[in-house]
């Protein structure tokens, strides 16, 4: 039987300053982004599409493993982060889209525009099929956890996440206790792989590393 490969992914070996500063590796598509120490920054509050994309091959069953941490922007009462993964090649500039990907979307908004999208916090996911198009997947409502969420804005919190592209299945890693992990599901558009994966903010600053 042939051996599963998985492949651990730490974003520090690819956000450290030598590898940035005019190097190819990280490559800004919108947005106002910089390294400073050991992690990299969005700071444009004001950007709705900032992206920042890194070459990386994708195929198996990936974890995905960074920390987040909060800089500023929430103040008008909406914001979101995220990463896309399977990216096969990504916008050059302002884009909606990411090529064909899938978005994991943390979001905040007071007022959603739509429907579909919970008031407050909540984690969404998105299939992205051009620079133009995304679909809504998911959206599930954290509002219950906003208290919790609030308490750590000024901590560097640990995203940890483990998709499989054969069989789009996934797991998210409780960031306050590390033995728990919730399931979802990108859909049935599956085996997948990817080039690379895109950092993205929405009217938000936030900070990047491992």
């Amino acid at each position: 039987m042939k051996r599963e490969i998985i492949a651990v992914i730490s974003l520090a070996l690819l956000l450290m300053a030598p590898l940035f500063a005019k190097s190819p590796n990280i490559k800004p598509s919108y947005g106002d982004w910089e390294m400073t120490g050991s992690r990299l920054y969005q700071n444009d509050l004001e950007a709705g599409m900032a992206k920042a994309n890194l070459p990386l091959k994708q195929q198996g069953t990936m974890v995905y493993n960074f920390t987040l941490k909060y800089v500023d922007g929430i103040q008008d009462g909406m914001g979101g982060v995220g990463i896309h993964v399977f990216v096969d090649k990504p916008a050059a500039g302002k884009a909606y889209g990411e090529g064909n990907s899938f978005l994991l979307w943390l979001n905040y908004d007071e007022n959603p525009a739509s429907s579909s999208i919970p008031a407050g916090l909540s984690a969404q996911i998105y299939k992205s099929s051009s620079y133009t198009n995304m679909k809504l997947v998911q959206a599930v409502s954290l509002k219950s956890i906003e208290p919790l969420i609030a308490r750590y804005l000024d901590k560097e919190l640990p995203v940890k996440l483990e998709i499989d592209s054969k069989t789009g299945r996934g797991k998210v890693y409780n960031p306050f206790n590390e033995t728990e992990a919730y399931t979802f599901s990108l859909g049935k558009d599956f085996p997948k792989s990817g080039n690379y994966v895109s950092l993205r903010t929405n009217s938000l600053g936030v900070s990047f590393g491992y």
